[in-house]
């Protein structure tokens, strides 16, 4: 049936949940050390040969919890555990060409920023500012050097295929934000997976269990020398669990499920926790035992969990600003601006300032970007038409400016990356009728049977020139579905195939949008991320052979296994 996407954006995901400015952040005592100590070595960084231009500094204040459940006992806990870290971020030589700049992926300049545990800013300062101050030296001499290494490697390497600048000064930006924790009851949470973890045992097909809740809340402070000053809160919370077992010809199988919450009324109940881990082991269970399948091409269903995570890894990678000028990158939309790329069924957008998706927590929500650029939605494709990339402070040809996606984690140099990546179909059915199309489909190609694919996690997807542009996913759940609508769980095999086929090859899409809430790593370190997609029906999708190992299972059963869990 027929989407208004354009009347329904708002209610459909509503608003940031979080308020603005509430407090003065000239007088947050970080930003004024830190402001201190950036205009005390400026001017002396400057004139040195070569010349700092730029510099900015992130420091992160962290208040870590982490409770791990193995096998019905607690394995580690701690609360309340405080870390503060400061990275410093200069640039030297020019806007033109710094220190930052990387002809190949595999160029020999360093894409980790200098990092420094700090003292508390409380007191005098002069801790916080002695720390600061040895690592911004540190930091100057390294980028000297990286910037050395950049001007050997231009003297050799043929033209650019894109000349523009190495950096695009971000706006000028104040904001502060204080938020009020939610505190959690440690020994509930600690409780109710001691017994999610029992339903473990008396299970032989499960070889390991982990059960966790882990609680990462704490500020993070910006300034750079134009005169940025930022403090916005950070938080984390998420409950979790996978378990795992191994097929008698030696392939590693597992189900897992975690809950992104920011307060305790978001949590799961212990029901809701026990009923999630006994189907996940009764999923294992089925995998354990299942058959492997054949290598074979077939229409694919791929469930909206599913399709969110393949938009992330065949299609989000692609879209990334700073990738399309470098010399060894596929470039395989780099040049196609106004043109379909993807079926028309699809328009995708990447929106930061998302913080909820239908009661859903969206990790990869931020207000600012570790460039100290606001975050904003941006249209990648409208309608299959490629439309914008991902924009750090790098520059490309015809994208000038960063659109507030420079993200990196606190030891690597921010490029752009995704964030809340949310595909929309233009036209949907009800999931009840996908699947009906589905089973259609494979009638109409005269296939024996199509796949169902429940959950993907990573894989790889390969965008340098020195490897096919292709990619391969690794389903953790997914069924032969045969002409007559009987499924059957299946094991040993991946996704294969290459992004502009795949993605033209989207038929429907239901109106039932999932989220996939995850941790993405690239050369700027591993980053919170979220995408969210309906179920759609691909025309086909290649399957191959998954690697596995080349050992057994133990010959012994775990000892937990002798023992029954709970009942209820």
């Amino acid at each position: 049936m027929k989407k208004i996407i354009v009347l329904s954006l708002s209610l459909l995901f509503g608003l940031s949940a979080f308020a603005q400015n509430n407090c003065k952040v000239e007088d947050e005592l970080p930003i004024k050390l830190m402001s201190a100590e950036m205009k005390r070595g400026f001017k002396t960084f400057q004139k040195q040969n070569p010349p700092l231009y730029y510099l900015s500094y992130q420091y992160y204040t962290n208040d870590l919890s982490d409770i791990k459940v193995s096998e019905g006992s607690v394995a580690r806990e701690y609360y309340g555990r405080s870390l503060a870290s400061v990275t410093v971020f200069p640039r030297v030589g020019s806007p033109a060409l710094d220190n930052t700049r990387r002809l190949t992926v595999m160029s020999s300049v360093s894409d980790r920023l200098t990092k420094e545990d700090m003292p508390a800013a409380e007191g005098d300062g002069k801790a916080f500012s002695t720390a600061l101050w040895r690592a911004t030296d540190a930091a100057v001499k390294k980028a000297q050097e990286d910037l050395d290494g950049v001007k050997a490697e231009k003297l050799t390497a043929p033209a650019r295929f894109d000349d523009s600048p190495d950096f695009a000064y971000p706006p000028v930006e104040r904001f502060c934000r204080t938020a009020e924790f939610a505190t959690f009851d440690y020994d509930k949470i600690k409780a109710m997976l001691v017994k999610a973890s029992t339903l473990t045992k008396g299970k032989k097909f499960i070889l390991a269990s982990n059960f966790s809740f882990e609680r990462e809340v704490g500020y993070r402070y910006f300034v750079d020398s134009r005169g940025t000053q930022l403090k916005t809160p950070h938080q984390e919370v998420r409950l979790s669990y996978v378990v795992s077992g191994k097929t008698e010809n030696g392939q590693e199988v597992s189900r897992f499920n975690d809950y992104n919450v920011l307060r305790p009324e978001e949590l799961p109940s212990e029901e809701k926790l026990l009923a999630d881990t006994r189907k996940s082991i009764e999923e294992l269970e089925q995998l354990v035992n299942a058959p492997e399948g054949d290598p074979f091409e077939a229409p694919t269903l791929l469930k909206g969990r599913a399709m969110a995570v393949f938009v992330h890894e065949i299609l989000g990678h692609r879209m990334e600003g700073h990738r399309q000028k470098m010399e060894d990158f596929g470039r395989t939309f780099t040049d196609k601006i106004g043109q379909q790329v993807v079926s028309p069924i699809l328009t995708i957008i990447d929106d930061a300032t998302l913080s909820y998706f239908n009661g859903e927590v969206m990790r990869g929500f931020y207000e600012y970007d570790d460039e100290g650029v606001k975050s904003r939605p941006v249209t990648l494709v409208e309608k299959g038409v490629l439309k914008n990339f991902l924009m750090s402070s790098s520059p490309i040809k015809n994208f000038p400016a960063s659109n507030g996606h420079g993200r990196g984690n606190h030891y690597f140099r921010p490029v752009a990356r995704m964030a809340v990546t949310r595909a929309f179909a233009e036209q949907t059915v009800t999931y009840d009728e996908l699947e009906k199309k589905f089973l259609q489909e494979i009638k109409r190609q005269n296939k024996p049977y199509g796949f169902m694919i429940e959950d993907l996690s990573g894989g790889f997807t390969m965008t340098a020139t020195y490897n096919p542009q292709a990619f391969k996913l690794e389903p953790t759940l997914m069924y032969r579905v045969y002409p007559d609508g009987r499924k059957e769980v299946v094991r040993g095999l991946d996704m294969v195939g290459t992004p502009q086929v795949s993605f033209n090859k989207v038929l429907a899409a239901a109106d039932d949008y999932q989220v996939f809430n995850g941790s993405c790593g690239a050369e700027s370190g591993w980053v919170p991320v979220s995408a969210i997609a309906p179920s759609v029906l691909l025309e086909s999708m290649e399957m191959e052979k998954k690697q596995k190992s080349t050992e057994k299972p133990p010959l012994l059963p775990p000892p937990y296994s002798l023992h029954k869990g709970v009942s209820k």
